[in-house]
């Protein structure tokens, strides 16, 4: 509570490290959280937010919300409540605790009274590769208070499955072992955190009231809802009311409400230390929560439906969280997060975006307020046990092109995302059709295409993406995404026809099977690529713009045709 352990960069741009209370009452002097890693910044920002809601509750009014918004953290009233709370609290926040040490279980012990190294704490110390880390060999020995703090968080929020200590006195222990319950709550999801100019605003722009749910809905109400701290101080044993049994996976009643999930306890944990370094790490099972129908309560995930889940645990309706696939941008992903198209069928909807955006929507509309969208996750390897990759991604933009109502803003970014999948489609095929003309393999040019239209389109419609605003014509917008993501894969195309080799130039004829099934020879060049080429993009973006005036996109062969 009053000692540094807290990384932050200031308004000013300067780096500090503060404790709970000063970056609380201090927050409008902070730019952001930062950490050891990436995610770092996501989990003690989640940490952070679940104090306010010890400070002030989960049903706040829009109106009232919004007052402690504008307000600011510096506020006298603020100041007061916070420190008020903070030393109410202040013993359950001291890690060498003898009895309720922070985030940890005091007296935990194995049967043998083992402790395991630090890297079972050091989340990006890879299994089996200890070289390519930032931590090894005397990094590992031992670490500060504060930063065993931090990493008490993380792994809290995102160890990996796999056999942890068996701790004594936990009945689910067989052999000595703690065999595996999933990864960590927070390893579930696709995470996003909603971030303003200062880390007041951000901790206020991802604290969402229960009434975001409006009055009377009872399958969302939030019970006994509390931050960990507040709750008596958990044994070797599974939580009463907590862990959640595999026969009631699906069950909505563990999860309580947001800040329950935004401080759980999915390890029993305790830190071996010599005074003040610590040394060492005892990681055992904690309490066992899986995902299902968890939408209602975890306010910082999209979900998407899923009808395996539903048919395995005989419920008529399942959503998972929507985790975010390493490997693609989190621009592409931006429709899914905005409001969608008015259905009148009553359908059962396929996706749900964050109710941290639902709430923003309901409590500010359609105010401007430039915002950084960060998503954070993690893909585990090996039925969970490892970490594989960490995502760690941001959009710049206006707030009120997610908060919008107005459904056109969404059609308009899927049609805008669509069309550039699209246009970097047929950059892939210029690049097989080439790769042809000189009788080399397709497959490694198709990717290198693939690769260098995403990887220059990142920055592309980030560019624009920052430029919308929902005072905007949508009409306009879209068009001029048009034109930009037009001239971007002329450009790309160039560059790819400048590369060709003097064999690719001249061509050759490529006998191929085509679709029908008959066998077929065309000649295949870079010149008759780049007609190709062209022609699908006047196909995907009409315009007057550079349409070639000898267009003999009917000249393309049949297969061809097909690829494009």
């Amino acid at each position: 509570m009053d000692r540094a352990w807290i990384p932050v960069t200031m308004s000013d741009g300067s780096y500090a490290e503060l404790s709970i209370v000063d970056t609380l009452t201090r927050a409008d002097e902070i730019r952001s959280i930062d950490g050891d890693i990436p995610l770092q910044r996501f989990t003690l920002s989640r940490f952070l937010t679940g104090a306010l809601y010890g400070v002030y509750g989960n049903d706040l009014s829009p109106a009232n919300w919004r007052r402690l918004l504008d307000g600011g953290s510096g506020k006298p009233e603020t100041v007061r409540r916070i420190r008020e709370y903070c030393d109410r609290y202040h013993d359950r926040f001291d890690i060498f605790d003898k009895v309720a040490p922070f985030y940890q279980v005091a007296g935990l012990h194995t049967a043998k009274h083992e402790v395991s190294g630090l890297e079972r704490l050091v989340l990006d110390v890879p299994s089996g590769e200890p070289f390519f880390t930032t931590r090894i060999g005397e990094g590992l020995k031992a670490m500060s208070a504060a930063e065993a703090s931090r990493w008490l968080v993380t792994v809290q929020a995102y160890d990996a499955s796999g056999i942890k200590s068996g701790a004594a006195g936990d009945p689910r222990v067989k052999g000595g072992k703690g065999y595996p319950i999933g990864v960590a709550w927070t390893g579930h999801l696709g995470g996003y955190l909603v971030e303003g100019r200062t880390l007041w605003q951000t901790l206020m722009l991802n604290f969402v009231s229960q009434q975001v749910f409006g009055l009377g809905e009872a399958a969302a109400e939030w019970v006994d809802d509390r931050p960990v701290w507040e709750r008596e101080p958990y044994t070797a044993k599974a939580a009463d009311g907590f862990d959640q049994p595999q026969d009631r996976t699906g069950d909505t009643r563990c999860f309580h409400g947001p800040a329950t999930l935004l401080t759980w306890q999915s390890r029993r944990m305790l830190l071996a230390h010599e005074g003040q370094k610590v040394t060492g790490v005892l990681m055992c099972n904690g309490d066992r929560l899986k995902p299902q129908n968890a939408q209602w309560f975890e306010m910082m995930s999209g979900w998407r439906r899923s009808e395996t889940q539903e048919k395995a645990l005989k419920r008529p309706l399942v959503y998972m969280p929507r985790k975010h696939d390493p490997a693609r941008a989190l621009w592409r992903g931006l429709p899914t997060l905005t409001i969608g198209e008015d259905d009148d069928t009553g359908a059962v909807p396929s996706f749900i975006r964050p109710y941290t955006l639902q709430w923003l929507t309901e409590a500010l509309g359609d105010e401007h307020l430039p915002v950084r969208l960060h998503a954070f996750g993690v893909e585990y390897g090996n039925q969970e046990a490892v970490v594989d990759s960490v995502v760690d991604d941001f959009l710049d933009l206006n707030l009120t092109v997610l908060t919008t109502q107005d459904p056109q803003m969404g059609q308009m970014l899927r049609s805008a995302v669509n069309l550039t999948d699209q246009g970097i489609g047929a950059l892939r095929n210029l690049a097989v059709n080439i790769a042809r003309s000189e009788g080399m393999p397709v497959e490694a040019p198709r990717q290198r295409a693939s690769e260098l239209g995403y990887a220059t389109f990142d920055s592309v419609f980030r560019r624009w993406v920052v430029t919308l605003d929902v005072d905007d014509d949508l009409t306009i917008k879209h068009d001029e995404w048009c034109a930009i993501a037009r001239r971007t894969l002329i450009r790309l195309g160039n560059q790819l026809a400048a590369q060709a080799s003097p064999r690719a130039i001249v061509g050759r004829d490529v006998t191929i099977r085509t679709s029908a099934g008959d066998i077929k020879t065309s000649h295949y060049s870079v010149a008759l690529a780049e007609v190709w080429y062209r022609s699908k993009l006047n196909t995907i973006f009409p315009t007057s713009e550079d349409v070639d005036s000898d267009n003999t996109a009917d000249e393309a062969p049949e297969q061809t045709r097909k690829e494009m």
